[in-house]
């Protein structure tokens, strides 16, 4: 179960990180900044997935040099790993 509920954690947590990459104004990629490494507790363990930090849209916000990793908006209190 514990490998299961990982492959099911990483592939959701892709699947968003891939989706909020887009930008919802212009439908481009936005540009990676770096990835990290974070922890999601589950009920089967703790699940360890790559982290994605986009840069925002240079298009869309000049001028703005600002990251966000998507992965916060639906796990806030994760513990982030170096």
């Amino acid at each position: 179960m514990e490998a299961l509920q990982n492959a099911v954690v990483n592939h959701e947590a892709e699947t968003y990180s891939l989706y909020r990459r887009v930008c919802p104004h212009c439908h481009t990629f936005r540009t990676v900044k770096d990835y990290t490494a974070r922890r999601i507790r589950t009920v089967f363990g703790t699940v360890r997935v790559r982290n994605p930090r986009w840069m925002l849209c240079s298009d869309c916000y000049p001028g703005i040099t600002s990251a966000f990793a998507p992965l916060k908006e639906i796990c806030p209190i994760g513990r982030q790993l170096s």
